[in-house]
């Protein structure tokens, strides 16, 4: 984990880091903190990269770094935490500088046997992946399942890109223990602000969900 370093805001906003930056040190301006609800799952005593919150689930299954500048929704039909399984929904509070706003869906399960957790991984291929392309990444706790696409409506119906030659706006991953029966589906959709288009950086965006899956930790 990164130590803290003083540094003034002009030269951070100079290397295009205001925005992180402007999170970590005015918290009234973060919705993540000024929410009763999303803040009463984040710890600021643990120190993490700027940016992101110390994240810890209801039941303890996981933690993750949640982002600044998104609410964790209390509705019921969106929020729901149980022993073996909990669902969660992420809002960006505001549109951002690119003209989008993000969504991050967390679902959390255990009692997984290897086989259900395949089934799990082709049902998200078949809903989100372009041509059931991903890549995986394993480390000594967890096997992580990842990829992204490009979706849009073309004559009304709902086609699937190659991310490569458009801008991704659907990327999702399954995170799988390796000692426990458990994974986290989660994935994260970009949506333009008022459906009108807006340009989305795919390396940003990718190295922001890439921060967020290999973030994930099972506590069991």
């Amino acid at each position: 984990m990164k130590k803290g370093i003083w540094i003034p805001i002009v030269v951070l906003i100079a290397l295009g880091g205001g925005v992180a930056m402007a999170f970590a040190l005015n918290g009234s301006d973060d919705i993540a903190l000024t929410d009763d609800f999303t803040s009463s799952f984040l710890d600021p005593e643990v120190e993490i990269d700027e940016g992101f919150h110390y994240f810890q689930s209801e039941k303890n299954n996981f933690s993750m770094w949640f982002p600044a500048g998104y609410y964790l929704s209390d509705d019921p039909v969106q929020y729901e935490s149980k022993r073996h399984f909990e669902s969660l929904n992420m809002y960006e509070k505001n549109v951002n500088e690119s003209g989008f706003r993000g969504h991050i869906q967390l679902k959390y399960r255990d009692n997984m046997t290897e086989h259900r957790a395949h089934l799990q991984l082709n049902r998200l291929l078949e809903d989100l992946s372009y041509e059931q392309q991903y890549e995986q990444l394993q480390t000594d706790e967890v096997t992580i399942y990842y990829g992204s696409s490009y979706f849009t409506l073309k004559d009304k119906k709902g086609v699937t890109y190659d991310p490569n030659d458009h801008f991704a706006n659907r990327y999702f991953a399954l995170v799988q223990s390796n000692d426990t029966e458990e994974f986290i589906v989660i994935t994260y959709r970009l949506a333009c602000k008022d459906g009108v288009a807006c340009e989305i950086n795919n390396d940003q965006e990718s190295r922001f969900f890439d921060t967020l899956i290999q973030n994930i930790r099972f506590r069991k």
